[in-house]
């Protein structure tokens, strides 16, 4: 008050110094952000991400809007060119990228056994593309996956790679498609990632964050396009001019009425404006991103930055009015000293029960936390400090104007209203108490009705393009969400040496002794290799028609004789004698395995396990694909697409035979997609239509119910993965420390209110409006069927 000046330009500096880190902020609303990393649910989705090097998927979808199908040249020409453009991504691998110009079919390049892929060389003719038609109608393996169910539509599936900003990869797939220019095809870019990105994007545009902070280009500007409806009306609002501005003319004008005077609405907005522009500038030299928590941060500091200022300038207008001092410094002296305990005890209480969400085990949630109390403490050193600095300089007369006699009865019967509800409620207390306690005892049962709940995609309008391209997709595809599935059959291997007198021309002599085989026959269906023990240091190339000397086998038959076991291979396979017959040395190692992905019946075990899963529609369940449909597919697709064909073979070798041909044709990293190199894991992929938490749970504890009767018994187990299962565990993670942390706030209040009051009294009667507040809003939500999700 005595250094209005110097306090005023200290404020600034101080703002104009933190302000430009705003410029410096980064844009993290993604999932993936939010995701606490050490919990074991991610760890495990990363484990197996890592293992059969999948992502989460991006879809770029491709729908004709000017014939009937996609089996049309154009349209195919362009599946190829983005598919083509999309691997050259930096960052991307191409074998993240499946569309149909990836996939190979059936019919093979002449003159060899090398199979074509779909559109290698594209489709020219009515004949073609009929026959194109035809064989994707026939293998159905790729109908609801990389072709719509009605044939209007491609996708184009991209995994994001780990630790690429899904903003950015959307920006840049959103580019190429561009770049197109008008075509007759729609083209959209949606999925579980872009979903991710755009949902906290599209939150901060509605809190009215501008463009060049979100990063868009020019030609990403929102469409100013005139609104036709109430709902228009809204998202124009919301999207054009933001929440946030909104809220604070709302809040102006509320200050104008209620004041009369531009000081009452300036002082308030100019605290909050000052407030935001150093959180945010914090943020941004602290290198702290805006998270999805933090896009909120703004709407709750313009409520709590206005509150300190509006008891500081009514207080102050009270004593103008009654006239009490002669200058209008002592007028400004005595409002601070009456105001200055109650806004530090109430900030204080605020900042602490923000405070308690830094406790939490995941960052943005922390974050959160810690820059509202940061926000709101500047804003109790802003009221304290620049708004009586204010108020010296200013002339009162822009405060206080002699009121007409009828004014004076308006404000006299006011206030005689007010303190009549207050005589009411003391002489009542038994009956509000009562009330209170009817209350208590009936919130309960409303909180125990309430739902963890929460979908990435329903937090979308109905109305956005993204929604309704997301429905579409996942009516006419098998489903945009994908919840993975790990299983673990139990590999086994024995290793040991023998020599070579051991090989006979149909039977080889080996141990007696091998790790868990106490019965011989547990040895018959897996494979063995025998080898030289001494194998060169610098192997060379065998020559054309030379075979390693080396005998690989499928074990028909075993029995003991004496210490030592005695197995016999398929005639198919030769004679070990023989096939080693050039090895130099004594001694030959051998190894036999167990890989149950080559076995039938584990195969047939899975197959079931896929159809009990795809049963589950209820729960939002497209389709399933996994091992079993690949070797039944590859099957038919070896022996001509004959429908017949569409089985899982009766052998051993036969499986292996097969598995073979799906690696020659599709690589070693396709093949790793799916299956390890032991054979031992495979990946399932779930495909789920509008996953949500509750729908998502039940699927999983009935899966892990089959897996308990069904599988176990059989050495198969069974690991979750995929955006399904981090969701989940984000959700969970989410509503857990929200719940915790609110009850931590509760307590924080408590200690810091009754050390302040001197009084354990005191700092309950401070806490309990608030418990109580907190009990009946979650009470209501139970009734209502308001579901806690990451919003709520």
């Amino acid at each position: 008050i005595r250094r209005p000046w110097l306090v005023i330009v200290a404020a600034t500096v101080i703002s104009l110094a933190v302000m430009p880190g705003a410029l410096r902020l980064k844009i993290r609303t993604d999932g993936h952000a939010l995701v606490p990393p050490d919990a074991p649910e991610i760890r495990l989705d990363r484990e197996i991400r890592d293992q059969f090097a999948t992502e989460d998927t991006m879809v770029v979808l491709i729908t004709v809007t000017h014939t009937e199908s996609i089996f049309n040249r154009d349209t195919l020409a362009l599946v190829k060119e983005l598919t083509a453009e999309i691997k050259a991504l930096e960052g991307v691998r191409a074998t993240d990228v499946v569309s149909l110009a990836t996939e190979h079919g059936h019919r093979v390049w002449p003159g060899t056994i090398n199979a074509r892929q779909f559109l290698d060389p594209l489709p020219a003719t009515e004949e073609e593309l009929a026959r194109l038609r035809k064989d994707l109608r026939i293998i159905r393996l790729y109908t609801g996956t990389v072709i719509s169910k009605n044939e209007r539509s491609a996708s184009i599936l991209v995994g994001v790679p780990h630790g690429m900003d899904r903003t950015e990869m959307y920006h840049r797939v959103r580019a190429l498609v561009a770049a197109k220019g008008d075509r007759p095809e729609e083209i959209q870019v949606i999925g579980a990632p872009v979903a991710e990105a755009l949902l906290g994007t599209h939150l901060l545009e509605d809190l009215g964050v501008p463009d060049v902070v979100l990063g868009k280009s020019p030609d990403q500007a929102r469409d100013f396009a005139w609104p036709e409806s109430l709902g228009d009306l809204r998202v124009f609002i919301a999207g054009h001019v933001g929440l946030v501005p909104v809220a604070i003319g709302i809040m102006g004008l509320v200050f104008l009425v209620s004041f009369r005077c531009v000081p009452g609405v300036a002082l308030p907005l100019m605290e909050v404006g000052a407030c935001l522009a150093f959180v945010f500038g914090l943020m941004g030299w602290l290198e702290v991103p805006v998270y999805l928590t933090i896009a909120v941060m703004p709407i709750i500091l313009t409520a709590i930055g206005i509150a300190d200022e509006i008891h500081i300038i009514t207080r102050y207008r009270d004593h103008l009015r009654a006239q009490r001092f002669q200058s209008n410094t002592e007028t400004v002296t005595a409002t601070m000293e009456e105001m200055a305990r109650p806004v530090v005890k109430t900030s204080v209480t605020t900042a602490i029960g923000f405070l308690s969400f830094a406790l939490s085990p995941i960052g943005p949630v922390q974050a959160f936390g810690l820059f509202t109390a940061v926000g709101i403490v500047f804003c109790m050193f802003w009221s304290l400090s620049v708004t009586p600095a204010m108020l010296t300089l200013m002339s009162p007369r822009r405060w206080h104007k002699p009121r007409t006699s009828d004014a004076g009865a308006s404000m006299g019967n006011r206030r005689s209203a007010f303190e009549l509800v207050a005589t009411m409620v003391v002489k009542c207390r038994y009956a509000v108490l009562v009330g209170a306690v009817v209350v208590l005892i009936l919130a309960p049962l409303g909180v125990r009705q309430i739902r963890v709940q929460d979908s990435w995609i329903n937090g979308f309008s109905r109305d956005s393009a993204f929604y309704r391209a997301t429905d579409y997709f996942n009516r006419q595809f098998l489903g945009m969400h994908i919840l993975l599935l790990r299983l673990n059959t139990g590999y086994e291997s024995h290793e040991g040496t023998i020599p070579f007198s051991n090989l006979q021309i149909a039977e080889v002599t080996l141990p007696g002794d091998l790790d868990g085989i106490d019965d011989p026959a547990e040895l018959i269906g897996r494979h063995i290799r025998i080898a030289p023990n001494n194998p060169p240091k610098e192997p060379t190339p065998p020559r054309p028609g030379r075979r390693r000397s080396e005998w690989n086998a499928w074990i028909e038959s075993a029995r003991r004789e004496g210490d030592t076991i005695v197995i016999k291979g398929r005639r198919q396979d030769g004679a070990p004698k023989f096939a080693l017959r050039g090895a130099s040395g004594n001694l030959a190692t051998f190894k036999i395995e167990k890989s149950p992905l080559l076995s039938p019946e584990t195969l047939r075990r899975i197959d079931a396990l896929e159809t009990f899963i795809e049963d589950h529609r209820e729960q939002t369940v497209g389709g399933v694909i996994g091992t079993a449909d690949y070797i039944a597919t590859t099957n038919l697709m070896v022996r001509g697409l004959r429908e017949e064909a569409r089985v899982i073979p009766d052998k051993p070798y036969q499986v292996d035979n097969l598995w073979r041909h799906y690696l020659r044709t599709r690589g070693i990293d396709r093949r790793r997609q799916l299956v390890d190199d032991n054979y031992g894991q495979s990946l399932v992929t779930v495909f789920m239509k509008n996953a949500n938490f509750i729908d998502t749970q039940d699927l999983m504890d009935d899966i892990r119910k089959y897996e308990a009767e069904h599988l176990a018994p059989h050495g198969i187990s069974i690991d979750f993965g995929g955006d399904v299962a981090v969701s989940q565990t984000l959700i969970r993670a989410i509503v857990s420390t929200q719940v915790r942390s609110l009850l931590l706030s509760l307590i924080g209040i408590l200690v810091v209110t009754t050390i302040m009051g001197r009084s354990l009294l005191w700092g309950m009667l401070c806490v309990l409006p608030c418990g109580f507040a907190v009990l009946v809003n979650f009470a209501a939500m139970g009734w209502a069927g308001v579901p806690l999700g990451v919003a709520t």
